[in-house]
């Protein structure tokens, strides 16, 4: 008997080269390689590789319930033509092949299914949602933007925004959650919407006018300004890199609420580190990565998880990571009774000590 094709349920742009129940993507050498630097950066809470984030966070979609949630998709970073300096042509978004597929089908609109919050059967605080054969799959189209800006207190000059469309409301949400030169990132941004070339989105159903109208500016977001006067120094424009990290998490986390386009402006979305934030991430990764190469052997997979030892300093990493990592192994030990768990994840607890957790 032929094994299924699934690569349809595999979120873009991963495809699944061989029948494997658990619904892994084939990673390559070079995903392998971007995945490793976002852990290794999460690890040292440094600042993660800009090109490697959405791949990352497209990761994030791999999972074994890839049959319940809605997905998002991460398009590779755009870089912002400052206020003052003219642009060189309209810039251009080519959206992946899997996800221009999916915006042709129809879209089942979660507020009118019921979808449900259920902690029992949804340990990552997702509702309960399941599309009908032949809908789409994709919610939100992601685009995380880096400007420019130039401020004397810091030599830093990025600063990251996001804008996500949302099919549930057929709008753009743009946030940008830094508060100096607000406005001039909003001209920015506005600038780069009118101009770009975007034939799978705009014009397709909505022309200009009427998508420049579909825009949402999300921009009451003060904690940025508030930790900064409790400091009395600046923060690091670069750190909103972390902020649209959070901002992207909380809405795949609650993908079954319609209303996720309000993101909370708490401190644990700013930095990204609340439980279901930044430490579910890098564990939902390291294990993505430790499944993936299941031909490793126990010294390769020693080795590989010693790159990740989490700072001492980062104590609330070090704690949320073990947490949601005890969650998976107990899954997997429940799984592996049921007949149903692969060898080659049973009796990780060993990740624990090079963790340093």
């Amino acid at each position: 008997m032929p094994m299924p094709n699934i690569n349809h349920i595999i979120p873009g742009p991963f495809q699944c080269g061989n029948y494997d129940p658990r619904n892994l993507p084939d990673l390559d050498d070079d995903s392998l390689d971007d995945l490793t630097a976002v852990l290794r950066a999460l690890a040292k809470g440094s600042y993660p590789r800009l090109d490697s984030v959405p791949l990352a966070l497209n990761a994030y979609n791999c999972n074994r319930k890839v049959d319940i949630d809605p997905w998002a998709y991460f398009h590779p970073v755009t870089v912002i033509t400052p206020a003052d300096v003219k642009m060189k042509g309209s810039p251009s978004i080519e959206l992946d092949k899997d996800v221009i597929d999916d915006m042709a089908k129809p879209w089942n609109p979660i507020r009118h299914t019921g979808g449900q919050f259920n902690a029992a059967k949804r340990q990552f605080e997702r509702g309960d949602w399941t599309p009908p054969p032949g809908s789409a799959r994709y919610r939100f189209l992601c685009f995380i933007h880096k400007h420019r800006i130039n401020r004397k207190s810091t030599i830093q000059k990025g600063v990251h925004t996001v804008s996500i469309w949302d099919r549930e409301w057929d709008e753009l949400t743009w946030h940008d959650t830094y508060h100096v030169d607000r406005e001039t990132r909003r001209r920015e941004i506005e600038r780069f919407w009118q101009c770009v070339r975007m034939p799978n989105l705009i014009d397709r159903g909505y022309t200009r006018e009427q998508f420049m109208n579909r825009i949402r500016y999300r921009i009451v977001y003060d904690i940025c300004e508030r930790v900064e006067n409790t400091l009395r120094d600046t923060v690091p424009p670069r750190n909103t890199l972390y902020a649209v990290i959070g901002a992207a998490l909380q809405h795949m986390n609650n993908a079954c609420d319609a209303q996720v386009s309000i993101v909370p402006d708490r401190l644990e979305l700013f930095g990204a580190q609340g439980l279901s934030l930044v430490p579910r991430f890098f564990a939902h990764l390291l294990w993505l990565c430790l499944d993936a190469r299941p031909d490793w052997t126990r010294e390769q997979r020693v080795k590989f998880v010693k790159q990740f030892k989490i700072l001492e300093r980062l104590r609330w990493m070090r704690a949320f990571v073990r947490r949601d990592l005890e969650r998976r192994i107990a899954e997997v030990e429940m799984e592996v009774e049921d007949g149903d768990g692969g060898d080659e994840r049973e009796g990780r607890e060993w990740v624990f000590g090079l963790l340093g957790i």
